[in-house]
């Protein structure tokens, strides 16, 4: 019994000192290595170019609708060889981004200057920008802007949408200003950004601006937008700017706007459609012409009720040469507004 606990002992006694042994290798081989995140503290031994930001995210806190804000980022190359910066990107076009210089010494510093502009939005944002360098264990460097946008100067709505408007047609639209933080609020100016656009102001007893602005000399068929240029006597949004969008659509509406084959291989048929939308009552297709000859076209669809339309396959025959397609498909109509549509027909056919 007396041997069994000495030999227990010595057992016991020898595993203590191996755990000790493998602890002391533990602790004293242990190295301690610098995180990859952006926060992390750059060793200035760094083999290479080594980009430090003191504080990578800014946020502005609340700014008002229509207001600029800068910032400056400032870094440091904490590494021993010159730190190259190729290019420095944002992610929105309300945001822009002008660096210093291109190249920093070791322990030098440079600064990137931040401009967010907040236009017509409202609420939090969030906007980055990417710094590109040679750094090798940050070659991508994000920063942070962000806050809140706020209104002092109301406006419902907050954009103008027209619609389809048939072209020759009036229209118009309302909108509803005041200013929530002045009781003093005034429109000294109104300046649309279109010929074809007016605006006219009445106020109200509240306080409130009522905005009336009319679609008058109808532009041509197509897209259109603009804004409505606003002057204030707010200390705040001294200018404000309201968006106005739509569509002048003629008697007839085509999709796409042109036929497209792509890259054909020569032998090869292949068939596209276009559709064609009525606007206007008793308006209709007399025919359909084709160039080159290896392209046809075949109403196969056409709807006179509720939805007045028709649907128009065209098709490439085998017989196309290889090379460039510049054709046209061109619909005849009874419209005096439009009575021959051109579609353009483009691709190109290669050898099989």
């Amino acid at each position: 019994m007396e041997m069994n606990k000495a030999y227990l002992t010595t057992i016991l006694i020898f595993m203590l000192a191996v755990c000790q042994f493998f602890i002391s290798v533990e602790l004293t081989g242990a190295e301690i290595t610098p995180g990859n995140d952006k926060d992390s503290d750059i060793n200035v031994s760094a083999q290479g170019p080594a980009i430090f930001f003191e504080n990578p995210d800014f946020n502005f806190g609340q700014i008002f609708r229509g207001q600029k804000i800068e910032h400056i980022y400032k870094f440091e190359n904490r590494g021993n060889n010159v730190l190259n910066i190729g290019e420095v990107k944002t992610s929105c076009g309300c945001t822009a981004a002008i660096l210093t210089s291109n190249t920093i010494p070791p322990g030098k510093t440079g600064e990137i200057r931040a401009i967010f502009s907040s236009g017509s939005s409202t609420g939090n944002v969030t906007k980055s920008i990417s710094v590109i360098s040679n750094d090798p264990d940050h070659p991508r460097y994000n920063l942070t802007i962000s806050g809140e946008i706020i209104e002092d100067v109301s406006i419902k709505p907050n954009n103008i949408d027209f619609g389809s408007v048939h072209v020759g047609e009036k229209t118009n639209k309302t909108v509803t200003i005041r200013s929530q933080t002045e009781t003093d609020f005034k429109i000294i100016k109104i300046i649309p950004s279109k010929p074809f656009i007016s605006a006219s102001i009445a106020e109200e007893e509240n306080g409130e601006y009522i905005i009336n602005v009319a679609l008058e000399n109808n532009p041509e068929i197509g897209r259109f937008s603009g804004g409505i240029h606003l002057e204030t006597n707010s200390q705040m949004q001294e200018k404000v700017n309201i968006p106005f969008f739509g569509e002048i659509v003629g008697d007839i509406t085509t999709y796409p706007n042109k036929i497209y084959y792509g890259f054909v291989t020569k032998g090869k048929e292949l068939s596209q459609k276009l559709y064609v939308k009525v606007n206007k009552s008793n308006i209709n297709i007399s025919s359909i012409k084709t160039f080159p000859d290896y392209v046809s076209a075949k109403i196969i669809e056409n709807l006179e009720t509720n939805n007045p339309h028709y649907l128009i396959e065209v098709k490439l025959h085998s017989e196309a040469t290889i090379g460039k397609i510049n054709g046209v498909l061109e619909l005849h109509t009874n419209s005096k507004i439009q009575p021959v549509i051109g579609i353009p027909i483009i691709g190109e056919i290669e050898k099989g």
